[in-house]
C-alpha cells in the first residue's frame, strides 16, 4: 500500500455528535449536530480516492463523491455542493434520510479496516451550507408535461425537464407535495424547512403545482394525455397493507401512516380524517422496516410530551438479523429506549370497558425454511399465544401502490397488485409518451432511488419531446 495511503488510514475518524438521549426525545427536533468548517474538512482529507470508487457505485445516484471529498478536504464547500448537484436533485434530503452504511458508506473502504467516511454528513454539511441553488436561465421548448405525483420521483423528474426548458404541472392527491417526505417522515430526520426550500426552487424554475386531484378519479389518464406532449407516472406506494386481525378496527389501532401523519404534517396541510394520537402508557408497534422505527421513536417523544413514562414494544415476526430496518434507525431506537421483542406475531385486539384497545394477543414465532423474499419464514409455535397490555397499538406492516389508477386506465400495462410495468433503463411503459417511476414501479424504496428513476425518465422524456 502506498505510504499517502497508509497515513490516510491513520487520520483519526471525525465523529458525527448526536443531541443526548434525555434531550432529544422531549420533542421532534433534528438530532443530528452539524459538522463545522474544520472538522468537515478533516473528515474528507481520510478518503483515499480509490479507483474503483465503490462509494459511487453504491450510491443510487452515481453522485461523484471522490471528487465532492476533494472539494471538502479544501474548503471548497460550494463546489462540493455543486459536485453532488449534478447527479442528485435532492442532496439536502437524500444525506438525511438514506441508509448510507447499506450504500455509499457501507461500500468505503476505510469501513472495511475501521470507520467509513461520514459521507451522509458531509454531503448534509456542504448542502446546507450552500443553500438553494439559482435556478438556471433555460431556453423554453413550447413541450409541457404532465407529472402525476409530487413525491421524489415527481420532483426530480419535474425539476430536470423544467432545467431543459419543457414546462411542466405536477398532480397531486394531497394537500401539499413531498409525498412521504411530507407527511410521514419525522421531523427529527427531515426539518421541514429542508424540504420547502427545494419546492422553492422548482416553484422558481417555473412549476405549477395542481392538489387535491387523483388521477383516475378526478382527471383521466386519457384526459393528461391530451392536454400534454408527454406524462411521467410518480404516485409512489402509499396505501398500508391491509391486513385482517381482529380487533383492528378498534380505537387505539393504528396503521402507520394513521399514526405518523399527523404528527409529521402541519394541521394546515393536513388531509380530513387524521387526529393526533393520544399515546397512553404502553405503546406496541408491529413491524420491522424503517416506518416502524418512525412509529416507535415517534411515540416514546408523543409519551414524553404528553406526560407519561415512555414505554415502547417494537414486536417483529423475525429476528433483528432479518430486519430491514436501517441499522442507525435501529440502534437509535435502542438507544431511546425502546423495547425490542423478536420472533412474536400479532393475532387479534382485545377493548376494554370504554371500547378502547387494551390489549394484544400475539403468538410466538420461530424461523423456518426461506420464504420468496430470501430470509427465513416466521412459523407459529403451538401453544404460543398470550397477550400484552396496550393503550395503542400501530401495524406499521409495509406499503403498496394504489391500483386506481391501473383500474381506471386499462389501456395501461400494470402487474396485478397495481404496480406500473415500465422500462427500467428510460422509464418507458407500454403507451407512448407516458412514462413512469419510483415507488410506483419497484414498490416502496429508497428516496434515493426514486429520485433517481425520476432522472432517467426526465432523459428519456427529453429525447422523446424533441424528436417528436
Amino acid at each position: 500500500m502506498p505510504d499517502a495511503r497508509k497515513q490516510k488510514i491513520l487520520i483519526t475518524p471525525q465523529s458525527v455528535q448526536v443531541r443526548p438521549v434525555e434531550t432529544r426525545i422531549q420533542d421532534f427536533d433534528p438530532i443530528t449536530i452539524h459538522f463545522d468548517e474544520a472538522s468537515a474538512r478533516a473528515e474528507a482529507d481520510r478518503c483515499l480516492f480509490c479507483p474503483r470508487q465503490p462509494c459511487v457505485n453504491a450510491c443510487p445516484l452515481h453522485n461523484d463523491i471522490p471528487t465532492a471529498m476533494r472539494y471538502i478536504a479544501e474548503g471548497q464547500f460550494g463546489e462540493a455542493a455543486a459536485v453532488y448537484r449534478i447527479t442528485s436533485t435532492m442532496p439536502e434530503i437524500c444525506s438525511r434520510v438514506c441508509p448510507q452504511e447499506n450504500l455509499c458508506e457501507g461500500a468505503c473502504v476505510l469501513g472495511k479496516r475501521g470507520t467509513a467516511l461520514a459521507l451522509g454528513a458531509l454531503e448534509r454539511f456542504v448542502n446546507d451550507y450552500a443553500g438553494r441553488p439559482e435556478p438556471p436561465q433555460t431556453v423554453r421548448t413550447g413541450k409541457s408535461v404532465a407529472v402525476i405525483g409530487a413525491g421524489p420521483a415527481g420532483l426530480s423528474a419535474a425539476q430536470r425537464l423544467l432545467e431543459k426548458g419543457h414546462a411542466v404541472t405536477l398532480y397531486e392527491a394531497w394537500p401539499a407535495p413531498g409525498g412521504w417526505m411530507t407527511y410521514t417522515i419525522p421531523t427529527y430526520k427531515l426539518p421541514r424547512p429542508v424540504l420547502q426550500t427545494r419546492i422553492e426552487y422548482l416553484e422558481a424554475l417555473g412549476a405549477r403545482f395542481v392538489f387535491n386531484t387523483r388521477i383516475g378519479r378526478d382527471v383521466a389518464l386519457d384526459e393528461l394525455r391530451q392536454q400534454y406532449d408527454a406524462v411521467f407516472i410518480g404516485v409512489g406506494a402509499m396505501k398500508d397493507t391491509a391486513v385482517k386481525f381482529e380487533g383492528k378496527d378498534l380505537p387505539g389501532v393504528y396503521t402507520g401512516t394513521e399514526f405518523l401523519l399527523p404528527v409529521c404534517t402541519p394541521q394546515a396541510i393536513s388531509p380530513n380524517g387524521y387526529a393526533m394520537p393520544l399515546v397512553g402508557e404502553h405503546v406496541v408497534v408491529f413491524g420491522g422496516g424503517d416506518t416502524a422505527m418512525d412509529c416507535v421513536r415517534t411515540a416514546l417523544r408523543l409519551q414524553v410530551q404528553q406526560g407519561n413514562k415512555p414505554h415502547v414494544t417494537l414486536i417483529y415476526r423475525r429476528t433483528e438479523d432479518e430486519m430491514p430496518a436501517a441499522r442507525k434507525e435501529r440502534h437509535a431506537a435502542h438507544e431511546e429506549g425502546v423495547e425490542f421483542l423478536y420472533l412474536t406475531a400479532p393475532v387479534a385486539f382485545r377493548a376494554g370497558e370504554h371500547g378502547r384497545i387494551t390489549e394484544v394477543i400475539v403468538q410466538r414465532m420461530e424461523l423456518g425454511e426461506p420464504d420468496a423474499s430470501g430470509r427465513p419464514r416466521p412459523v407459529p409455535v403451538v401453544g404460543g399465544e398470550y397477550s400484552i397490555a396496550a393503550d395503542v397499538a400501530v401495524l406499521a406492516l409495509g406499503y403498496g401502490p394504489d391500483a386506481l389508477l391501473g383500474e381506471q386506465s386499462p389501456e395501461l400495462a400494470t402487474h396485478q397488485w397495481g404496480l406500473v410495468i415500465a422500462d427500467s433503463e428510460t422509464g418507458e411503459t407500454n403507451l407512448p409518451g407516458v412514462f413512469a417511476g419510483g415507488d410506483s414501479v419497484r414498490g416502496p424504496n429508497l428516496v434515493s432511488r426514486a429520485a433517481r428513476d425520476g432522472i432517467v425518465a426526465a432523459e428519456a422524456i427529453d429525447r422523446y419531446l424533441m424528436n417528436s
